[in-house]
């Protein structure tokens, strides 16, 4: 069905907000399969397109099989048939040089970020864009009430910035 990369410390995931979702909202990194592609190709692609907002036709082409080659998850895991590369902080570091190193350009960055803080702070905010801007979440394996994880007076708060 689907892959998706996460990148995390263990105590903070990156995440992204979602404004076309039919229910808009935070999400991780990822997007169905396409074609006759692997799972980990679509986890790679899709990390590509939804960090630097391109389409497929404008990632070189050796990017994801490199990838492949130089980045190992940390934990691979299926979950109701879509797959999860887990990787840390540390190869994001990587990925992003390897993304720069192919040439990719991106329409919300005027350079490839170098690093985490790049990625967050660097981004253009694009509305149009699948993720809009990214946000560092806390890891939280245990919560009475997922659903209302964040507290609706901070959304209040956030709406008056």
């Amino acid at each position: 069905m689907g892959a998706g990369c996460v990148f995390t410390d263990g105590k903070h995931v990156l995440a992204g907000y979602q404004p076309h979702k039919k229910n808009p909202g935070i999400s991780g990194i990822g997007g169905h399969k396409e074609g006759d592609e692997t799972y980990l190709e679509t986890a790679y692609r899709e990390t590509i397109e939804e960090i630097f907002h391109v389409a497929t036709s404008d990632i070189p082409s050796k990017l994801i099989p490199t990838l492949q080659d130089k980045m190992t998850p940390r934990k691979i895991q299926m979950k109701d048939g879509y797959l999860i590369l887990t990787f840390t902080f540390e190869d994001l570091t990587l990925f992003l040089k390897l993304c720069k190193t192919s040439g990719l350009r991106s329409p919300v960055y005027t350079k490839i970020p170098k690093n985490l803080m790049g990625l967050l702070l660097t981004r253009q905010y694009d509305l149009k864009a699948e993720i809009s801007s990214f946000a560092l979440l806390p890891v939280v394996k245990s919560h009475p009430n997922v659903r209302n994880f964040v507290d609706p007076l901070f959304i209040q708060d956030m709406w008056d910035m």
